[in-house]
C-alpha cells in the first residue's frame, strides 16, 4: 500500500492516509500494511466484518449492499423504482451493451472529467489502479457511445464504481440502465452480494441495500484525534 501525507487546517499537524482510498470502495490492508503504514495514519472505509477498526458514526460511511436472490424479479427494489426501470428498459430497446471493450474507460474519460475536474496526475494514477482489475459495460445506440459502468468481482461480491456518461442523454437514464443490466449478469452468475459502495445517494437506497456501519482505523495521538473528531483510536507509541 502507498500513503499520502493530509495536512491539518490551521495546524502544523498532519497524519497519512491510504493513497487509493477514493478509487475503490472498500480498504482492506494486510497486518504488515499496516505495521508498516507511516504514523500517524487514519484509514477509512474498512469493510464492516473486518478483523480491525472501530465502528464509523458517520452515515456517509455506511454500506450499500444489494443482497442478491436467484432471480432479478425477487430482490426487495423500491415500487416506485421497480416501475422506473420498465420504463428505462422500454426507452433503451434499441440500446446495445458491450462488455470489456478495449479502450471503454478512455473513450468516456472526457464525462467523467468533465463532472469531477480531476487533476491529470490524480486520474492517471486512477487508471493505473483500476488496470486489469475492473470490468465495462459500454452502452451504445448504433456507433453512438452513451455510457461506460464500471465494476470490480471479488470473492462472491460485484462492486459499483461508476458510470462515466453522456449528460445530453439524461432521456435515456443510463446508468440505471446498465447498473440493473450489471446485477442481473451478477445474479446469473452466482454472486451473493452487489455492492453500491458508502455514501448517501437516494439512488443507491432505491435498491433494498443492506447499511452497515464501515469501520475505520486510527493510530495517531490525541490531539490529532481530537482535532479529527475520532472518539476511538490507537495511541501512537
Amino acid at each position: 500500500m502507498e500513503f499520502l501525507k493530509v495536512q491539518i487546517k490551521d495546524s502544523d499537524l498532519h497524519y497519512w492516509v491510504w493513497l487509493d482510498e477514493d478509487y475503490f470502495p472498500y480498504v482492506k490492508p494486510t497486518e504488515k500494511d499496516i505495521f508498516d503504514a507511516p504514523k500517524p495514519i487514519l484509514i477509512r472505509d474498512l469493510p464492516p466484518e473486518y478483523f480491525i477498526g472501530f465502528d464509523t458514526a458517520d452515515p456517509e460511511s455506511f454500506t450499500n449492499t444489494i443482497p442478491l436472490t436467484n432471480s432479478f424479479e425477487s430482490l426487495k427494489i423500491d415500487s416506485d423504482l421497480r416501475k422506473d426501470l420498465r420504463r428505462i428498459d422500454k426507452k433503451n430497446e434499441s440500446t446495445r451493451v458491450v462488455i470489456n471493450e478495449v479502450d471503454a474507460l478512455e473513450k468516456s474519460s472526457k464525462w467523467f472529467l468533465e463532472q469531477w475536474k480531476e487533476s491529470n496526475e490524480d486520474f492517471e494514477r486512477r487508471i493505473k489502479v483500476w488496470k486489469n482489475k475492473v470490468y465495462t459495460l459500454s452502452a451504445y445506440l448504433g456507433d453512438e457511445l452513451l455510457g461506460v459502468h464500471i465494476a470490480l468481482k471479488e470473492n462472491n461480491s460485484v462492486y459499483y464504481l461508476g458510470c462515466w456518461w453522456n449528460r445530453e442523454r439524461k432521456d435515456l437514464s443510463v446508468p440505471t440502465f446498465l447498473l440493473k443490466r450489471d446485477i442481473e449478469h451478477a445474479i446469473k452468475n452466482g454472486f451473493s452480494f452487489y455492492d453500491l459502495g458508502v455514501g448517501l445517494e437516494p439512488y443507491k437506497k432505491k435498491w433494498g441495500v443492506i447499511e452497515k456501519p464501515c469501520k475505520y482505523y486510527a493510530e495517531m495521538s490525541a490531539n490529532i484525534a481530537e482535532k479529527l473528531e475520532l472518539k476511538e483510536f490507537v495511541e501512537m507509541k
